[in-house]
């Protein structure tokens, strides 16, 4: 009869797959957890490196792109060109809310990643800008691939600590937010908004069904098999929860004051379907421009609102066109995160 400790003396030792030094949560990674996140590793890297995969995805993300940007004339064709310019908003509250909450999103994050990588990050916010714009301008989880690679060349900090801080902050990230997806479309549908929105929408009984069960299966999936996806001790967890719970509260309360502000005559619950509409693009993964989808989707319901449509339009239009200058602008001014500096060499 072999006792545990035998057995455990008698399993063949090796070099590891993922060299691991100290850190906060090496205890918490360490076995047979590290192989199956390293072997998920490599098969992702397998799958990406296939012969014609990434030139098929870069194709279809194009496709999509430029079916959406053609309906989104057409849609502003038929308001009319002339009188959606005319309507873009005036009020200074419109600009100045909407400023704040372009950085919220990618601030917030600073305090969670400290809290996992127990590490001053404050002095290197402009990284999360740059996460923020190639998640919204170029495609739904790119930033966090751009974030990964930064964080390895700029902090000192091993590859798996890394991957596990990635990963377990967006598996926190998306539970908040698969949860505020749920609660705003079951919302929408006791207060007998949701039809209208289903209705207005082409698809959107398909697109709110899609995100409902998933985001809904999601929450659950996580929920209980918490303690083999999240590697993350239980009460840096909560902390995490409650630091992305606040964000997105705060998010949703002034995306409604962004367009009440622009347009002030509609209740401040009316702007609840664009909300819901926002939550629910944001569950769909490798989105490209999630803001320019949003807008072509949004101009949908413009009908519903009770406003004028031109300004409606006028409104989403300028939403848009300040969601591409931020991303470009901040883009440009983050390029020397794109160059290596410092760092470690790779592989450490």
């Amino acid at each position: 009869m072999v006792n545990r400790k035998q057995g455990m003396e008698a399993w063949p030792k090796g070099p590891p797959l993922f060299p691991v030094r100290d850190s906060p949560l090496k205890n918490r990674v360490a076995g047979a957890r590290g192989l199956t996140l390293q072997s998920l590793i490599d098969h992702a890297r397998s799958a990406l490196a296939a012969p014609g995969a990434q030139a098929a995805l870069k194709i279809a993300q194009v496709a999509i792109f430029l079916a959406v940007v053609i309906l989104l004339i057409v849609q502003l064709s038929e308001v009319g060109w002339g009188d959606v310019f005319a309507a873009l908003p005036e009020s200074p509250w419109f600009y100045l809310i909407f400023t704040v909450r372009y950085f919220l999103q990618p601030l917030s994050e600073i305090p969670a990643y400290e809290l996992v990588w127990k590490t001053p990050l404050a002095r290197r916010w402009t990284a999360f800008i740059r996460k923020r714009v190639y998640n919204f301008a170029v495609m739904g989880y790119s930033g966090e691939a751009f974030f990964t690679l930064w964080a390895r060349r700029n902090l000192k900090l091993s590859d798996r600590d890394i991957v596990v801080g990635v990963k377990d902050n967006n598996l926190v990230s998306a539970l908040v937010s698969n949860a505020a997806t749920t609660i705003v479309v079951v919302a929408l549908f006791f207060l007998g908004d949701l039809e209208r929105e289903l209705k207005a929408i082409p698809g959107g009984a398909a697109l709110f069904g899609l995100a409902f069960v998933s985001a809904a299966s999601l929450m659950i999936a996580v929920v209980m098999f918490r303690r083999h996806l999240i590697q993350l001790p239980r009460g840096i967890t909560r902390k995490i929860i409650a630091i992305n719970a606040v964000r997105i509260v705060i998010i949703m309360v002034l995306h409604a004051t962004l367009y009440a502000a622009a347009l002030p005559g509609p209740p401040l619950t009316a702007w609840l379907m664009f909300v819901a509409l926002q939550l629910v693009l944001s569950r769909i993964p490798f989105v490209p421009n999630q803001d320019i989808v949003f807008l072509t989707a949004a101009l949908a319901l413009a009908p519903e609102i009770g406003a004028p449509e031109a300004a409606i339009a006028g409104m989403l239009v300028a939403e848009a066109g300040l969601s591409q200058i931020f991303n470009l602008t901040l883009f440009a001014l983050t390029a020397h995160h794109a160059v290596p500096r410092g760092g470690r060499p790779p592989g450490r």
